[in-house]
């Protein structure tokens, strides 16, 4: 568990004990909100807790206010969404995000919609970092053979062999929760990832709009190791800065990447103008410097052709910021 989560949880019992106090003052007929001054038996009670909270909080202070993260995105922290589906105007190719790979002059692929097995990982080796699709969800029409837990295990031990794999996706995965995902099918496929390879992330889809469903997130929190968070309106980038924190403090400590649409599936279902690509791109750009945000994946590769304004425009972004980074 990281440091971040640690904290959250001290403050929740931190928390608990601060309402028993509040309940043991009022037996003593003590109203400290009342009084100009609080008195000794007040501060007597209240000492041990509030010194515990003020150490708690001075460490989230250091942490959080350290936060900081590179000015440029990097080959490094860039990825591109694309895999073989016949859905959404894409194609069955069997390379489709590689070629988007090679559009965007990016070196690493979120590969997703078709099957999980050893030609398409092999065709996969020219990616410095890939990430698989995991779960039925959005998968191509017998792409998923296994049961989501075998799949995942399946991941997990192909990643020995194919060491550029660094972790699974699962789609849309907060909105699934309960519907068609139990939390035990959750923490299987999270428990299956890890069985031969702990060092793989499982990376799970949350959207802007399901920040305030904190039920539902809570749950499928403690198997999610890297958040993605789209934006599936484009008018819902107005409150990008607002979904950033609420995405942080829901997933206290763990890395976000930035999902980037080409296309506005949410409302208009038309390509996005250059213009939202330049501000969602440069929000994105300046939350990495803040270490808000870890890294960011763009869908994807049948939209290159679908929004050539967009795609046009990343692929100028990218260039620019591979060359301010360097890398």
């Amino acid at each position: 568990m990281n440091e971040f989560a640690e904290l959250m949880e001290q403050r929740a019992k931190l928390r608990k004990e601060f309402t028993r106090i509040a309940e043991e003052t009022q037996e003593l007929k003590i109203r400290p909100y009342q009084e100009k001054f609080a008195s000794p038996e007040y501060l007597r009670i209240i000492e041990k807790t509030t010194a515990e909270s003020e150490e708690m909080l001075k460490r989230w202070y250091e942490l959080d206010l350290a936060l900081k993260g590179p000015e440029h995105f990097s080959k490094e922290n860039v990825f591109v969404w694309g895999g073989p589906t016949p859905s959404w105007g894409g194609s069955m190719d069997k390379d489709a995000g590689i070629k988007a790979k090679e559009f965007f002059g990016v070196d690493n692929v979120m590969y997703v919609y078709g099957p999980l097995n050893e030609e398409m990982l092999d065709l996969h080796r020219c990616c410095k970092k890939v990430i698989c699709h995991l779960g039925r969800n959005c998968r191509t029409s017998g792409a998923a053979a296994a049961s989501d837990a075998e799949e995942a295990e399946r991941l997990s031990r192909l990643s020995l062999a194919y060491p550029n794999v660094v972790g699974g996706v699962v789609d849309d995965m907060t909105g699934n929760y309960g519907v068609n995902y139990s939390l035990r099918e959750y923490k299987a496929i999270h428990e299956a990832l890890h069985k031969h390879n702990p060092a793989l992330e499982l990376y799970g889809v949350v959207y802007s709009w399901e920040l305030d469903m904190t039920r539902e997130l809570k749950a499928v929190a403690p198997c999610i190791d890297h958040v993605i968070l789209w934006f599936w309106w484009k008018t819902d980038l107005m409150e990008l800065d607002l979904a950033v924190e609420k995405c942080r403090a829901l997933f206290p400590g763990k890395p976000i990447m930035l999902g980037i649409f080409m296309f506005d599936y949410g409302a208009a279902c038309l390509p996005n103008s250059a213009e939202t690509m330049r501000y969602h791109l440069e929000k994105a750009r300046r939350h990495l410097a803040a270490g808000k945000i870890r890294d960011i994946v763009i869908l994807g590769d049948r939209e290159i052709e679908k929004c050539p304004e967009a795609a046009a425009y990343i692929k100028r972004f990218l260039k620019s910021e591979f060359a301010f980074s360097g890398k």
